[in-house]
């Protein structure tokens, strides 16, 4: 199984990534992204609203780890 405490390094420059908790501005939604590090590239992986059904932390980080072989 895998570890959703750590992530993969980003898939386009292989910076560290992060994952963060977001407010969206002009709206009462709290959400989870994991995105890279590295200011030059920009990268972010799919943003998750915090719901009571799932962890929104966990449902970045997997999305995040997802890998195309």
């Amino acid at each position: 199984m895998e570890d959703l405490n750590e992530l993969k390094p980003c898939p386009f420059c292989g910076g560290e990534a992060e994952l963060i908790r977001e407010h969206r501005k002009g709206r009462a939604l709290t959400g989870s992204v994991v995105r890279c590090k590295n200011d030059h590239c920009g990268c972010r992986g799919k943003w998750f609203i915090v719901a009571a059904e799932y962890s929104s932390d966990e449902k970045a980080i997997e999305a995040w780890n997802r890998r195309v072989d």
